[in-house]
């Protein structure tokens, strides 16, 4: 019976998943969340992760990061090994939209020097430019969370928000930005 139980101990310690992470363009998504029968670990810089110390029979791995899709695999260990099981997330689309004018903070007319307004998340970024004629610029299909919103052009200085968005929601940002080395007028 000791036998057994010096069996069952060293099968367990030689059970392990290992595998990596990847966004929806193949590069290694670090510090995200994976769960094997509840226990977590967080992948490394190069989006590896491991799960070791497990015993044989069935374990459910499951990956949650913001503005991906959920994914959940079970695995069946049959014997001591290692399962190698990586991972390609899909971007998760959504209905929210963030939106705006950008403007020039003396006139309050659109910014007519064009330039970019960026949108960053640590798994979603994009960009867009100013429209020159209207200053007006869109981001359509997001998913909830919370994005940062920076605002570039020439001449003026740039201006960062952080906007957070529900399930569907549209919110407007308009940026009043002013010319480098001036104040904006108050009122």
């Amino acid at each position: 019976m000791g036998r057994n139980l010096m069996v069952g101990a060293h099968m367990k310690a030689k059970c392990k998943i290992t595998g990596h992470v990847f966004d929806e363009e193949g590069r290694p998504l670090m510090g995200v969340t994976i769960t094997c029968d509840g226990k977590e670990t967080k992948t490394l810089f190069d989006g590896s992760y491991q799960f070791d110390g497990l015993s044989t029979g069935r374990h459910l791995i499951e990956v949650t990061v913001e503005r991906y899709k959920t994914q959940r695999h079970s695995v069946e260990i049959l014997r001591e090994e290692e399962v190698i099981l990586d991972f390609h997330l899909e971007p998760e689309e959504g209905g929210g939209r963030i939106f705006g004018y950008v403007l020039d903070g003396s006139t309050r007319k659109p910014v007519k020097t064009g330039g970019s307004v960026y949108m960053s998340h640590p798994s979603l970024n994009r960009y867009t430019s100013i429209n020159p004629i209207n200053g007006y610029y869109e981001f359509a299909h997001l998913p909830p969370g919370k994005y940062t919103i920076w605002v570039s052009t020439i001449e003026y200085e740039d201006e960062i928000k952080i906007v957070e968005i529900c399930n569907g929601e549209e919110k407007r940002e308009d940026f009043i930005i002013k010319k480098k080395g001036e104040e904006i007028p108050w009122g």
